[in-house]
């Protein structure tokens, strides 16, 4: 039924499915994201937009301290995906975490993992991959704390402007103390060429399953928005 919600929404945005590319990226930065539900519910939201939008399920990507694609989610095994890529045991309270079990568990160190993460290095990956890009690419990037990172941030949004990447930015960033994604206004009087970027702080909310679909459908618009005009 959500699925079937989220398809009409798509339509009411005029957005035809197979003409866009869904991609996930998730934060890397802290582990604790991953003990809990944030990016099992991350995961399946995408994945219902990807179905919507896409004509295949997200691409996913992972950043700490480098940024890496992650295995493609096969049709019908999302949730053996979710158990291998998107989840991982508590940290014991007492003693040392010895990363082990699932495959998300054993590339910790491959992949640079919670040690923090650089989210505009991220983003200067997505840009070379997907800038050549047949179709427009919305980019659902999830970010965990971005400190000290505004400037090179807002470089990358300048160099990806006018590319076929929509950055819609999925955070719950500390109110008091503003980074330049909740200054996204401010950017584009600034640089009025940055129109493919929005930023979303209720997005990790543990909400309905009636209010999950009406986000997911916030989502899409401002996306939505943004292609249509990039095709006049």
């Amino acid at each position: 039924m959500v699925a079937q919600v989220m398809r009409l929404a798509a339509r009411a945005c005029r957005l035809r499915k197979g003409q866009s590319k869904v991609v996930l990226v998730l934060s890397g930065d802290y582990r604790h994201p991953f003990e809990g539900e944030r990016i099992r519910r991350t995961v399946r939201r995408s994945v219902r937009i990807a179905e919507a939008l896409d004509s295949s399920l997200p691409d996913v990507w992972i950043y700490g301290a480098d940024c890496h694609r992650l295995p493609a989610i096969q049709s019908g095994a999302l949730e053996t995906w979710i158990a291998d890529w998107a989840v991982l045991a508590r940290s014991p309270v007492f003693g040392e975490i010895t990363e082990s079990g699932n495959p998300l568990a054993r590339s910790v160190r491959k992949y640079g993992l919670f040690k923090g993460g650089s989210v505009a290095g991220a983003m200067e990956v997505l840009r070379k991959e997907y800038e050549t890009s047949r179709v427009p690419v919305l980019v659902l990037f999830h970010v965990e704390s971005m400190e000290g990172e505004d400037r090179s941030v807002a470089r990358q949004l300048e160099k990806a402007s006018g590319k076929p990447l929509f950055w819609q930015f999925l955070a719950q960033l500390d109110g008091t103390s503003y980074s330049v994604l909740n200054r996204l206004d401010d950017v584009r009087r600034e640089r009025p060429m940055i129109t493919n970027a929005h930023y979303s702080d209720s997005w990790n909310m543990d909400i309905s399953a009636g209010f999950d679909t009406f986000q997911q459908f916030a989502m899409i618009k401002p996306y939505a928005r943004w292609a249509r005009e990039s095709r006049r």
